[in-house]
């Protein structure tokens, strides 16, 4: 059944991610229409109720016990769960995020801060591309939005913005789509 939230079996990202958008999209017994709604309004850095219910539920083995490191990572996890509560029936699987933000005609300028954007930066920088691709209607894989976040400081941070340049840049290129990205430092 399509409104069914996937088993919490498998700790990938991209399965992670899906049970949580599957989740604000259709409650599953964790959450209500008004937790949905809290999500929507919520500021990643005062995480409202209804994100602890999702973590609780999906988010378990994916946070530090150190203090520090868990407020860290659960604000992470906040900016991805606002965007995720924004995009709603616009997340998909297998449409990569830079496909997507070139779809939706993002800025090169714009696109190209998003890469250089360190975690404060990004933690705003989120919600808002999620805000913009809704409001678009342009479908989006925000497994690629959550890898870039919570990549950073680790080996594979590099990866995360390299793959990310390589769909936006490749799908702007198919369209012949030309603009200038440099701008003041």
């Amino acid at each position: 059944m399509a409104t069914d939230v996937p088993p919490a079996q498998s700790t990938s990202l991209p399965s992670i991610v899906n049970r949580i958008a599957a989740l604000i999209e259709h409650g599953a017994g964790i959450l209500s229409a008004g937790d949905a709604a809290a999500l929507r309004r919520m500021d990643p850095r005062e995480p409202a109720a209804a994100f602890f219910k999702l973590a609780g539920a999906e988010l378990g083995t994916q946070l530090p016990n150190e203090p520090d490191a868990r407020i860290e990572t659960e604000t992470r996890w906040a900016a991805i769960i606002v965007s995720l509560a924004h995009l709603g029936t616009l997340h998909r699987p297998g449409i990569p995020l830079g496909r997507a933000l070139a779809s939706a005609q993002l800025s090169e300028m714009r696109f190209a801060r998003l890469l250089r954007a360190d975690a404060a930066r990004l933690v705003d920088e989120l919600p808002m591309l999620a805000r913009f691709l809704s409001a678009k209607g342009v479908p989006a894989d925000w497994t690629g939005a959550a890898l870039l976040l919570l990549s950073l400081g680790r080996q594979d941070e590099e990866t995360a913005r390299r793959q990310l340049a390589r769909d936006f840049y490749g799908a702007v290129a198919a369209t012949g789509r030309t603009e200038s990205v440099t701008e003041k430092p």
